[in-house]
């Protein structure tokens, strides 16, 4: 290949629909690259699309139009086994009654590879995933991260391109969720493959992602990176799915401005006037919800004050203010 040629897209989605029997519109032709070797994140609320986007790509759900393609290889007509994806779900889905070594074990032993070669591969990816000391240990005495680990090491013995991750940690309880996500993160490095996740939570795919794919009703909102969605988000519905944006209506249209961007000044000064409704401990810092004196405003505003700054200056429901921000800090809607 030449050096100045880039590598194949990992996947490459094109034109891809599906509709139901009823004429409900599940994904509605969307096109889209995801790089080899990086994380991706499809985002968005429930029924946005992007479970089903995920389960035509590693073919459990058949495509009503569109195109699949895997390192260039159309895969859209494959059966699922063939297509060189794997799936982790969000169950984990592990054999209860199976020792970790053989739920990783469990798809070659379908395939006809014997005892001695399937358990010797099993164990090497239950070492490679820090598991190989808990082999013989059966899902129930395993706690959800080491459980988690099995699942992957038992994606990842049919050797595929790509690792197709449904909501794989939405089960689990907050403070394991992040170090589980560290993992995945570190894994998907260490392993050199192409992760697709989907999550309906922003601070997962913002952790995780090198590219964040939003979507809402079916169709791709905004692709960028972490950085380049949130600070600049390509929509109203981006905005205030992302979190920490006020969508304002100004004499130029509507703006995003984030909640750590906007400055209090004394309600008799400079800036739009504001009443504060509620105020919200959250630790480092405190976030106040205000309510504009625009006789249209029907959305509440959200400032976020570091929390040495409140307890310096506190505020408290009642208080009046101005809301002022620089002119830089307010993104409009399809601007560069």
């Amino acid at each position: 290949m030449d050096d100045q040629t880039p590598p194949p897209a990992a996947i490459e989605l094109i034109a891809l629909t599906k509709r139901y029997a009823q004429g409900s519109v599940a994904v509605d032709s969307i096109d889209l690259k995801i790089a080899a070797n990086s994380y991706c994140c499809l985002l968005g609320p429930s029924g946005c699309g992007k479970s089903t986007t995920l389960r035509m790509i590693a073919g459990h759900e058949n495509t009503t139009s569109g195109d699949i393609l895997l390192e260039n290889r159309n895969i859209t007509s494959l059966p699922a086994a063939a297509r060189g994806t794997a799936m982790m779900f969000q169950s984990f889905a592990l054999f209860p009654h199976l020792s970790a070594l053989d739920n990783v074990a469990f798809s070659l032993k379908m395939k006809g590879v014997d005892k001695v070669t399937r358990h010797r591969q099993a164990q090497d990816l239950l070492e490679r995933v820090a598991m190989g000391h808990l082999a013989q240990r059966k899902p129930g005495e395993l706690s959800g991260g080491q459980q988690q680990r099995v699942a992957l090491a038992r994606a990842l013995i049919t050797q595929p391109r790509v690792l197709l991750l449904d909501e794989p940690l939405s089960a689990l309880d907050p403070f394991l969720r992040i170090q589980m996500r560290a993992e995945l993160r570190h894994w998907q490095k260490e392993l050199g493959l192409t992760f697709i996740h989907v999550t309906h939570s922003q601070e997962e795919a913002m952790a995780l992602a090198d590219t964040m794919v939003v979507m809402n009703h079916g169709r791709i909102e905004q692709v960028g990176s972490p950085h380049a969605v949130y600070n600049r988000p390509a929509s109203e519905f981006v905005a205030r799915f992302m979190g920490g944006h006020n969508v304002l209506d100004t004499t130029s249209g509507k703006v995003a401005v984030r909640n750590d961007h906007i400055r209090l000044a004394p309600a008799e000064g400079a800036g739009w006037p504001a009443t504060v409704s509620d105020v919200e401990y959250q630790g480092s810092y405190v976030l106040l919800g205000l309510r504009l004196d625009q006789a249209a405003a029907s959305d509440k505003v959200s400032v976020m004050l570091a929390e040495a700054d409140f307890v310096q200056a506190p505020y408290h429901p009642g208080d009046r203010v101005g809301l002022t921000w620089a002119p830089e800090q307010a993104h409009s809607f399809g601007a560069a």
